[in-house]
């Protein structure tokens, strides 16, 4: 009783425990994950479509499981085998003791006819002995005698025919001995074959949970091979696309760049090329630095790309001011720029310095006009190729862009 309750014990923990072999993460989590690096990658590449900054988040995320869900995969599919090597050992051992059942019980059966041939035998001895010497004795006394009970009169008068006979006798108690060990070692099988059924059904219910969490592993890799797959192919898909949404950028960076070169080079030429005291403030006191300038490689071309400038996280309407005293070069819509404001500031410790404000919601300066440090220029915004409100600003010396933290900080 205490086994089979304890085989119900263990079927129901196998039943609930073996399938689960990690703890189930929350599926919020993940796409709490994703989200951030969403947000990351437009913040990092400028411009990158909503959609395809997830596509990529959620490729990356896959490619960051799929170790896991192989070792996973690998350790559930470890785990089946052993449960069917167990599974295929219970039954052989099983086969084994039903078989040595089967043949203890053929033993005894056949042990038991042969007592009865060795009983009949005996009676047919004292019916002879009682025959030809005139013994009174009855059948019961030989019996008795061949039951290794004392009867020493009746084997006195029956001497010459036990004597002729004794190997039946002998071969009574033989088989009587031999039925009684067998039926002790069939006794033993019996409980063996019992504790044996119930370790075989536990090595079943491992096997089929086993099956069950291999199975599952397995879906969860390929469920993530699968979406790490369709990612790759929808990123390639849209690399040619983004190749040239890149070039259009870098033409634009270019052809602008060339335009404030140009108009430095006119303002030195007319002799009045310095304005305030050389010293830059940041244009957004008070607000992080969400993206850094500098090279990144680009998560659909795999191209380096220059992030030209430093992005704060300004919400948008945020009043933006002018780093410095300068001349408003341009003040305008700028394609991927958005409502884009330059100003010069003159020679800076002897370089041609000059900053830009993008993505403005509103300007509230215009070419030529002359502005303060510290003088409200536009409000922040998420115009141009801008994925939300921010201020990507930037230093151009001597028409080139360089990274504006040694200037305002």
């Amino acid at each position: 009783m205490r086994r089979r309750l304890g085989l119900a014990i263990t079927a129901a923990a196998l039943a609930v425990v073996l399938p689960v072999t990690a703890a189930v993460a929350d599926p919020r989590d993940d796409k709490s994950a994703v989200d951030d690096r969403v947000k990351e990658l437009q913040q990092e590449f400028e411009g990158l479509d909503e959609d395809l900054a997830r596509v990529i988040a959620e490729r990356d995320a896959a490619q960051e499981k799929l170790p896991d869900a192989e070792a996973e995969s690998k350790a559930a599919d470890d785990a089946l085998a052993e449960a069917i090597e167990k599974d295929e050992d219970m039954a052989a051992r099983l086969t084994s003791a039903t078989n040595a059942q089967k043949d203890l019980k053929d033993s005894i059966k056949s042990g038991t006819e042969e007592i009865d041939k060795h009983k009949t035998s005996a009676a047919r001895i004292g019916r002879q002995a009682y025959q030809n010497s005139g013994i009174t004795s009855d059948l019961a006394m030989l019996l008795q005698m061949a039951e290794g009970t004392s009867a020493d009169g009746g084997i006195g008068r029956v001497d010459s025919a036990v004597r002729s006979q004794q190997r039946t006798i002998d071969k009574l108690s033989e088989q009587r001995a031999l039925n009684k060990n067998n039926e002790e070692r069939l006794s033993g099988v019996t409980e063996k074959i019992s504790d044996l059924k119930d370790e075989a059904a536990e090595a079943v219910l491992a096997k089929e949970a086993a099956q069950v969490d291999a199975k599952k592993k397995a879906d969860s890799l390929n469920d993530l091979i699968s979406a790490k797959d369709d990612a790759e192919k929808t990123i390639s898909d849209n690399k040619d696309k983004t190749e040239k949404q890149l070039a259009d950028e870098k033409a634009e960076q270019d052809r602008l760049a060339k335009k404030v070169r140009d108009w430095e080079k006119e303002q030195e030429k007319k002799g009045s090329f310095v304005f305030g005291d050389g010293v830059l403030a940041n244009p957004a006191e008070g607000y992080p630095t969400t993206s850094p300038f500098g090279y990144r490689i680009h998560p659909i071309t795999g191209a380096k790309k220059l992030h030209t400038g430093m992005d704060f996280g300004v919400p948008c309407g945020t009043p933006i001011r002018a780093a410095g005293d300068g001349i408003v070069v341009t003040s305008g819509w700028n394609g991927g720029y958005g409502n884009r404001v330059v100003i010069s500031h003159g020679k800076i410790k002897g370089n041609s310095i000059a900053s830009t404000y993008n993505h403005n919601t509103k300007l509230k300066v215009h070419d030529g006009q002359k502005v303060k440090k510290s003088q409200v220029i536009s409000y922040s915004g998420t115009t141009g190729a801008s994925t939300g409100c921010h201020l990507h600003f930037e230093i151009m010396e001597n028409g080139g862009y360089v990274d504006p933290k040694p200037f305002i900080f």
